[in-house]
């Protein structure tokens, strides 16, 4: 009886630290619907990577004044963790906020080709900030994500995963020049889902970034025309990807169900009003808002603001280069789907709760 214990305890106890340690599934934003996603997906969660990582020394040695679109290609030796004197040196970080499908991805990429910003892909910082106890642990993820990105995922030339590609030919997207200024992540839409859904945690969440980290923490809002924002919404509710790209390229709108409609709209401003939300309680209110509209009309002097915002140097040099990943066009999805005249209408009421949309009022701006 007694060896038959000796060896059925070591496997439950083997058992116990594998279920402790094991990193949560991935859920995305459109699956919150279901109480068990929700608490699954905010929940804030162990991990199984270290809190710590080892430190190595950066090779890089340009300054601003040597900028060359050459020398800030990723190198090629692979991923090393940032050395204490670059993670000593950080000055800002930087969170998004706001609607899935606006524009965080353009703007944030934008934004890593930087030779002194870092500005990680979706590595949903303040859910790892619950456990976080260094800012070596922090920065490390968001490098490690840019990196990586601009190594084998959507900021790579021939990603296709989205349809399209991040990548900014010769910036430097997944690297950074000697030292970096502004560091920071791209999760625009989860930033807003969990204030929403725990105000209190959010609050708690940033005020223990703050204390981890000691610098100051700059907020983007991303808008993109709320009727585009909701009509690709419910294109992608609606139909798979390849139906989307054809009816994208076509010149006629298709019919959906209505309440597809009604939930989409009722979502987007549930979204707006928390990112709304994120914006009051942070203690600086430093936000800046960017609208697709802008910077597709104007990118340099978008980007020209973004660098004075963040106060970094904004060389003619990075601002050529990385002004090409703008599209040329906006993306008005508002035309491909039917829309009745009370859905407009409800739009247009809940526009007019919010000064930053009141230009997008009328259906055709």
């Amino acid at each position: 009886m007694k060896r038959t214990n000796l060896v059925i305890l070591p496997l439950i106890i083997g058992a116990v630290v594998i279920f402790y340690t094991r990193p949560f599934e991935r859920a995305t934003v459109s699956d919150i619907d279901t109480p068990w996603v929700r608490t699954r997906l905010l929940s804030f969660t162990r991990t199984s990577q270290p809190l710590v990582q080892p430190v190595q020394t950066h090779q890089d040695e340009a300054t601003d004044q040597q900028f060359s679109i050459e020398s800030t290609k990723p190198r090629s030796t692979g991923y090393q963790p940032l050395p204490s004197s670059v993670i000593d040196r950080i000055k800002v970080f930087v969170l998004f906020v706001g609607h899935a499908r606006s524009g965080h991805s353009i703007v944030g990429s934008i934004l890593d080709s930087h030779p002194h910003i870092v500005i990680a892909h979706e590595s949903n910082i303040l859910k790892k900030t619950y456990y976080a106890t260094s800012k070596s642990y922090l920065y490390n993820q968001l490098w490690k994500s840019s990196y990586m990105q601009a190594s084998g995922g959507l900021r790579t030339a021939n990603s296709t995963k989205k349809g399209y590609s991040l990548a900014i030919h010769g910036a430097c997207q997944g690297s950074y020049q000697s030292y970096i200024d502004v560091i920071g992540d791209k999760k625009g839409d989860m930033t807003s889902t969990i204030f929403g859904y725990n105000s209190k945690r959010f609050q708690n969440t940033v005020n223990k970034l703050r204390s981890i980290i000691n610098v100051p923490i700059k907020l983007f809002h991303v808008i993109r025309n709320p009727y585009d924002n909701i009509a690709t919404a419910v294109l992608y509710q609606s139909f798979k990807f390849l139906h989307i790209s054809a009816i994208k390229q076509s010149n006629e709108s298709v019919t959906v169900n209505p309440n597809v409609i009604d939930s989409q709209i009722e979502a987007y401003f549930y979204h707006y009003r928390a990112a709304e939300g994120v914006k009051l309680v942070m203690p600086d209110h430093e936000t800046m808002e960017v609208h697709g509209k802008d910077l597709i009309s104007d990118p340099k002097a978008v980007i020209s603001d973004m660098c004075k915002y963040l106060e970094v140097h904004c060389s003619d040099d990075y601002m050529n280069v990385a002004s090409k990943q703008v599209f040329g066009g906006e993306s008005k999805t508002r035309y491909k789907i039917k829309w009745e005249d009370y859905q407009i209408l409800k739009v247009q009421e809940h526009i007019s709760e919010f000064d930053s949309l009141k230009r997008y009022i009328d259906f055709d701006y």
